[in-house]
């Protein structure tokens, strides 16, 4: 592993023949060896050089390797920022919850033991106000975002009434209000530094090259209200360990772009249909308007109760194909 501000230059060969080289060990004589030995050279920034069949670019959204490679990219910024960081509970945390509020989601995303991460978006005004009061405030605020002084609780809430006669029809596929909604952990304290940053939404036009492949936030970046981000990053790293093992088994060059594409074939479809879904949510609850806001609420507080969709879309999220509404 290279960490990103090490990394320098990428030479790839421009002509290369499939010569198989073992270990990473550089050529005697650097470019006629380079071509023909087919390895990407990787300069760092101590003076260092490796040499390898196979570059992977996990280096973030602002990708160094991505950049150096020359790999263009389509997007655009949201005007929003998200606070993430690091809260202690009174007992072990082992859910993940999110609320959509008038600025936008926060989430509570569980990592062991009684810790969770939070996610917040909102406005960048309101992001430099939540980062710079004192940690006190900032736990308070927390608290009361995921539980309370947003309206009404959920369980005295008159259109889950509405809801569950709407769907009860549904008998042993429907779950009750009181099945659907718990209260979220209480934070109890910051354990880690609040870090703000722009949301976009970010798409490169390539996931490979000969020698290179781009996975997670290098190839793609898409708004967090769903915690997707993660998922795809999974999915790709996943999707391109099997191309690479399924390469190896059959004794083909792990660098080949023949096989490379099958990666980004597997994964470049998903990808864009993830980030269309995600645009779509954070375009649909940028608008405050009475009525949709309505349709907004009915339609989440609907699909807790027909079990079957629940878990179609809870499948869909976790990397199926599938559309949740047609499968």
């Amino acid at each position: 592993m290279v960490y990103p501000t090490r990394l320098v230059s990428l030479a790839f060969p421009s002509k290369s023949r499939n010569v198989g080289v073992a270990g990473l060990k550089p050529p005697s004589t650097e470019a006629e060896e380079l071509r023909r030995s087919n390895l990407v050279k990787l300069d760092l920034s101590d003076g260092q050089t490796l040499y390898s069949k196979l570059v992977v670019g996990a280096d973030g959204s602002k990708s160094n390797v991505r950049q150096i490679a020359g790999i263009k990219t389509t997007g655009w910024s949201y005007p929003q920022s998200a606070i993430i960081c690091t809260v202690e509970h009174t007992a072990e945390n082992d859910t993940a919850w999110q609320r959509f509020l008038p600025s936008g989601p926060i989430a509570l995303l569980p990592i062991g033991d009684n810790f969770s991460n939070i996610v917040w978006t909102m406005s960048p005004e309101e992001a430099s106000r939540h980062k710079s009061m004192s940690s006190e405030d900032f736990v308070m605020s927390v608290n009361r975002a995921l539980d309370f002084g947003y309206g009404p609780h959920p369980n005295s809430s008159s259109l889950d009434h509405y809801v569950e006669r709407l769907f009860s029809d549904f008998g042993g596929t429907a779950a009750s209000t009181k099945e659907c909604f718990e209260v979220p952990p209480r934070a109890i304290g910051l354990i880690s530094e609040r870090m703000a940053f722009p949301l976009s939404l970010m798409h490169s036009h390539d996931y490979v090259s000969k020698r290179l492949a781009l996975v997670g936030d290098a190839a793609h970046t898409v708004h967090p209200l769903a915690g997707q981000g993660v998922n795809l990053g999974f999915g790709d790293a996943a999707a391109l360990a099997k191309v690479i093992s399924e390469g190896v088994s059959v004794g083909a060059d792990i660098g080949d772009l023949s096989l490379l594409n099958r990666y980004e074939n597997d994964r470049k479809g998903a990808n864009v249909a993830m980030a269309a879904v995600l645009d779509g949510f954070q375009k649909m609850y940028s608008v405050d308007f009475g009525p949709l806001n309505v349709l907004r609420a009915a339609a989440f507080h609907g699909a807790q109760y027909i079990s079957p969709l629940k878990k179609n879309i809870i499948s869909y999220a976790m990397g199926d194909r599938k559309s949740p509404l047609f499968s």
